[in-house]
């Protein structure tokens, strides 16, 4: 400590030594706007300029400051709020040395600690009663994978039943008390097995889990893969379709003189369609009928024949005359 800046107190857990820096500025009570203002309006030059906050005007800060009663008042009424909606959780820290040094536990300034925080105390009240006490929803949700009775979700009348079928599974029910609303379990050692049978399934739960989700992802893909390749069947029925009506249109006035189509365009098909319209372009360009120059009005039969009889020389004989039959004689003349 220094002289004249520190000072020291006996409390029953300890000395506890404070520093008089900064306490005009901590405990300091925020003035009036109105005395600022009078006292800048001084005819002092002095006070005058002590307080330079007051030349602000009425109209500028009218607001009235918070007092040091005032400010600690509104903390602690915040700080309470704040603790009523919370579920305390008391951790006692032990300082393992006065110089807070790392490596170093010094015995009799822990067990002092102890002492007078009254820790002996409290873990004799708490293991003399129950060690744990957990609300009936609260405990069936983290153990009920524990029991075949409770997962995954039981049948029976309440969650208190559902509880009480879990314990006598497991052999526990000898240690718990059960209340209206809450499970008393007295034996630390209970929590302590119940936690070891849920870390063995938490694995296996996990992999279930994980097949049944990875199931369902494959089972959207291959709904939206059935759904693809109908839409590319149905279109590519259309595209086929669309073609084939096409071609049926534009060769409605393939048997017309005289060109028989020659001058038609074939459309483009489809990459399905190629080979097949390739084939019958080639059987269209082979087969269709060539117009005539030379006899425009004959007919098909009679350019044939013709061709025929040039090709036997028979060019001079009177045609028509092929074409007569003589009668057939009677039946008295072949009998003769």
């Amino acid at each position: 400590m220094e002289f004249g800046r520190d000072f020291r107190i006996k409390h029953y857990a300890g000395d506890v030594t404070y520093s008089v820096e900064g306490f005009i500025d901590k405990n300091r009570d925020s003035l009036f706007q109105d005395f600022k203002r009078l006292l800048y309006n001084s005819t002092d030059p002095t006070l005058r300029a002590m307080w330079p906050d007051g030349q602000q005007d009425i109209t500028e800060v009218t607001k009235r400051p918070l007092t040091a009663g005032t400010l600690f008042k509104n903390s602690m009424v915040a700080l309470v709020e704040n603790l009523a909606s919370k579920e305390p959780f008391y951790v006692r820290c032990i300082k393992p040395n006065e110089d807070k040094v790392a490596g170093r536990f010094d015995e009799a300034h822990c067990r002092h600690q102890v002492s007078y925080l009254g820790l002996l105390e409290n873990v004799r009240v708490r293991r003399a009663g129950f060690a744990s006490r957990q609300p009936y929803p609260r405990f069936l949700l983290r153990y009920k994978m524990t029991c075949e009775y409770t997962w995954p979700n039981h049948l029976l009348g309440s969650d208190r039943e559902a509880v009480s079928a879990l314990l006598e599974q497991h052999g526990l029910q000898g240690d718990v008390a059960f209340g209206h609303s809450k499970l008393f379990v007295r034996s630390p050692r209970t929590l302590v097995t119940l936690e070891q049978s849920r870390a063995r399934l938490i694995p296996v739960i996990v992999l279930l889990l994980q097949k049944a989700w990875r199931g369902t992802l494959a089972r959207w893909r291959c709904r939206r893969l059935r759904a693809i390749y109908t839409i590319m069947r149905w279109f590519r029925r259309h595209k086929v379709r669309a073609h084939l009506t096409d071609l049926q249109r534009r060769f409605q006035a393939a048997r017309q003189p005289p060109l028989y189509g020659r001058d038609l365009v074939w459309p483009r098909p489809p990459a399905v369609l190629q080979p097949f319209q390739d084939t019958c372009h080639a059987l269209f360009s082979r087969y269709h009928p060539q117009p005539s120059t030379r006899f425009p009005t004959q007919s098909a039969s009679s350019r044939i024949l013709e061709l025929d009889w040039r090709h036997m020389g028979l060019s001079d004989i009177n045609r028509p005359s092929m074409y007569r039959f003589r009668a057939w004689p009677s039946w008295g003349k072949l009998a003769s």
